[in-house]
């Protein structure tokens, strides 16, 4: 678990590391990643690293992390301007996602992590399985979204929903960023997906 003198350092320090995280990340294999490279490159002792940090799970984490908040405003803002529409909502994630690969570094962090989930790497796969809860959990925006219309309105059905939902985004940003595919005809299949999802499959 990231400790809260992580938290507690001045904004500048803290984003070093954070930055030093990235660089690493973004230049080796989850499995090889360096906590000596890390230190060196924060400027930090190995010895405050683990006053801010259990093990290397704790890495991943602030990735993730780091990923959300700089799209989090963009995603609370569709919720907003939609009246809490879901899929339009999942429409502008997948635009916030891709929009990281407009910065190479960020592109190549991500494509790590997302190879790695799907090659069943220790590290990233130890995150997901014993301590991410979700997207959701992360930034609580499961009762923004709007039921106005909906079929079926009861809080496990907005959650199976929601689990069909991103399944779909997942395999979406998968092909993008390990596959390459053409970002257009990417988005226009995902689309085309939630499409079919918010229309049913039956007349």
């Amino acid at each position: 678990m990231i400790k809260q003198t992580f938290y507690n350092l001045p904004e500048q320090k803290r984003q070093r590391v954070i930055n030093a995280v990235v660089d690493e990340f973004a230049n080796a294999d989850s499995e090889k990643v360096s906590i000596n490279h890390i230190v060196k490159n924060a400027g930090i002792s190995r010895g405050s690293f683990y006053q801010y940090f259990d093990d290397k799970l704790d890495l991943v984490e602030v990735l993730i992390k780091a990923f959300i908040d700089m799209g989090i405003d963009d995603v609370r803002r569709a919720i907003v301007s939609s009246d809490g529409d879901i899929f339009y909502t999942f429409e502008c994630v997948y635009d916030v996602i891709i929009g990281f690969s407009e910065d190479e570094k960020q592109k190549q962090v991500l494509k790590n992590l997302i190879s790695n989930v799907r090659a069943n790497n220790n590290l990233v796969s130890d995150y997901i399985i014993k301590r991410y809860k979700g997207i959701e959990s992360l930034i609580n925006i499961t009762d923004e979204f709007s039921r106005k219309g909906f079929r079926f309105k009861s809080d496990e059905d907005m959650i199976l929903l929601q689990q069909i939902l991103t399944s779909v985004l997942k395999n979406a940003i998968y092909n993008y960023y390990v596959f390459n595919t053409d970002p257009e005809e990417t988005k226009q299949r995902y689309l085309r997906k939630l499409y079919i999802i918010k229309q049913g499959a039956l007349k």
